[in-house]
């Protein structure tokens, strides 16, 4: 006989739907209130990618208003866009897939429009409009920098304009480059390339210095009155062994040579008994009040291997030991020169539109210290300057096989304004340096209206 009735089998069927209805409430309840956030978070969440496609990001602008990056097309099909295709390594890349560089990565919440105000974050979610972004404007001139681009050509290296009095960065090349626009279609060939066009130069390219080195160490030398540039230096052209090589002045001194013959000619050799006379402590210290031994601030991807310390200061005295330097710390070092021996910090970046759409001035930057006095900054540029030009070009060892020419230049010599530091790879040839260097002062005349 059966004892479960229908009613029975009901009550079993009403307590199994209703412990399923409470199964789903509470998978409901975790997955929309506890894991909420981390749904929300994820990469492959189409909400997000769609919201993300739809993002306006801000306009990047140059010092005088000239487009360097915005965003175009329907909402449904946003493209970011770069009028210049060589705009340089500041400007750096927005993509969906590969990421952000440059200012599109420093200033990435700013141009999304992330710190929207509350009234902008309601709109966003009540009507879906699109998130807008907000604009930026750079230091850089898209003038200079498209004619510094132009005069590198096809060589592999660096160029850095910087303006002396306020650290402004008005150019900045690093070649091999790329074009922001096709970033998507080569992003794996430029991930490939040995020449690493990814790579910023100019902030993170770390060259041996060689006698790039030298007027600084002797405008400090001046500065603790260790020499003197009348002073007598015995036997200036005396071989130096580097790296395998046998190294002299880079131009025959007089017999009878004095410390400014020294820095004129590039001599080795006097650097070495100098910077043996010095110490490693003071070499230390000397790189470190030019900015040599530390990371400059900017907006940027500015990460650099950590240096070993000094060993030996013969070879630190002509800049190959375990410094290296980056062409924006090189500028900057030649800046506080032409600075009354002020340490300038850099800057990129001038405004940063507000909620409001009105552009707003950033603060300007100040002073990282003094590196030495006015009085040895001007004796130094003073020998600096030959014929009216204010230079130093100098071929710099880069390991046992590889040489880098350097142009350093302050201009207009008689009043410096600008400082220029190109530096070319695998270059002796000292003529190519200086064409790029020389055209570029040329331009900066031309743009300033500079006799």
């Amino acid at each position: 006989m059966n004892n479960h009735s229908p009613q029975t089998h009901l009550h079993k069927m009403q307590r199994a739907i209703l412990l399923g209805f409470v199964a789903v409430a509470l998978a409901l309840a975790f997955w929309s209130v506890v894991r909420s956030e981390a749904i929300l978070a994820r990469d492959d969440n189409p909400r997000l990618v769609e919201a993300a496609l739809r993002i306006q990001r801000g306009q990047i602008l140059d010092r005088n208003g000239t487009v360097l990056a915005h965003t175009v097309g329907p909402a449904d099909a946003l493209a970011r866009t770069y009028p210049f295709e060589t705009i340089g390594p500041a400007v750096g890349y927005y993509s969906f897939r590969h990421g952000t560089a440059g200012i599109e990565a420093g200033y990435d919440a700013v141009l999304r429009g992330d710190e929207a105000t509350f009234t902008a974050v309601i709109n966003q979610h009540l009507l879906h409009a699109p998130q807008i972004g907000r604009d930026v404007q750079l230091t850089l001139d898209a003038e200079l920098q498209a004619t510094a681009e132009a005069l590198f050509g096809s060589e592999q290296g660096a160029l850095v304009l910087l303006e002396v009095a306020t650290g402004d960065i008005l150019a900045m090349v690093s070649h091999p480059g790329y074009n922001p626009n096709r970033l998507d279609e080569n992003f794996d060939e430029l991930v490939e390339d040995e020449t690493a066009p990814l790579l910023n130069r100019a902030v993170q390219g770390q060259y041996q210095p060689g006698l790039v080195l030298q007027p600084f160490i002797l405008a400090a030398a001046l500065d603790a009155d260790r020499i003197q540039l009348d002073g007598a230096v015995l036997n200036a052209n005396r071989p130096v062994p580097v790296n395998g090589e046998v190294k002299r002045c880079q131009t025959t001194p007089p017999e009878d040579a004095t410390w400014a013959d020294v820095l004129r000619h590039r001599c080795p050799g006097p650097m070495q008994d100098l910077a043996d006379r010095l110490g490693l402590a003071v070499l230390d210290d000397i790189f470190l009040r030019f900015g040599f031994t530390t990371l400059p601030d900017l907006p940027l991807n500015m990460e650099m291997p950590e240096q070993e310390p000094l060993a030996d200061p013969l070879q630190a005295g002509i800049g190959q030991e375990n410094l290296t330097v980056s062409p924006l710390q090189v500028a900057l070092a030649l800046a506080a020169l032409a600075n009354d021996g002020r340490l300038p910090t850099p800057r990129l970046v001038t405004a940063v539109q507000d909620e409001n759409g009105v552009m707003q001035a950033q603060p300007t930057t100040t002073s990282a210290g003094d590196a030495v006095t006015s009085r040895a900054a001007r004796d130094i540029r003073q020998l600096l300057n030959v014929d009216g030009t204010l230079s130093f070009a100098v071929s710099a060892l880069s390991g046992p096989e590889s040489r880098n020419g350097w142009y350093l230049s302050l201009t207009p010599a008689e009043q410096p304004q600008y400082a220029i530091i190109v530096v070319v790879e695998d270059s002796e040839d000292l003529e190519v340096v200086q064409a790029i260097g020389v055209g570029l002062e040329t331009a900066v005349a031309a743009l300033n209206n500079i006799p």
